[in-house]
């Protein structure tokens, strides 16, 4: 039993100690969110990752624009390859990857979520969708960077918007 305590310890944190967000720009250190459309400034200490294999993994989404993801819900994220996705996808939730000039873009795939399927119709989506769900996707949407923090989390960021992501 010590030997599993000491693990989870290791890791940073168990149920009872979840790693906190890491404020996404200076404003949000100061507990403002910095105003839409401006550049987030990083976490001291954080590397770029230009490519998409550094990407690759399961995540808990652990904040949206530098506060905790709210509510009784936890998102779970998958880059897998060139896209990233989460639950519902027939409601949009899938993005695919671009690494060019060491800038990352996050574009909506195609074929997911409320389009003209070929016989006209549009495919229905019969599940709940959040408002952090709805929050999350806005803020990948303006994600043109992503960063490894020093806590090991990975940081998307652009737009003054920010996802905050943790290993599963």
């Amino acid at each position: 039993m010590l030997a599993l305590t000491l693990a989870l310890g290791a890791c940073g944190g168990g149920a009872d100690n979840p790693p906190k967000p890491e404020p996404a720009t200076a404003a949000e250190a100061s507990g403002q969110l910095a105003p839409v459309g401006e550049e987030a400034v990083v976490p001291q200490g954080s590397r770029p990752l230009a490519a998409v294999g550094d990407l690759l993994g399961e995540y808990r989404v652990a904040g949206i624009d530098g506060t905790e993801v709210q509510g009784d819900i936890g998102i779970a994220l998958s880059i897998d390859g060139p896209r990233l996705s989460y639950e519902p996808t027939c409601a949009g939730f899938v993005w695919d990857i671009r690494s060019e000039s060491r800038r990352l873009s996050f574009e909506r795939a195609k074929g997911f979520g409320p389009e003209r399927q070929p016989d006209g119709s549009f495919m229905a989506c019969a599940v709940a969708v959040s408002p952090e769900q709805r929050r999350l996707a806005e803020a990948i949407d303006a994600a043109r960077r992503a960063w490894r923090t020093p806590s090991n989390g990975i940081l998307l960021e652009g737009g003054g918007r920010s996802v905050l992501l943790f290993s599963q």
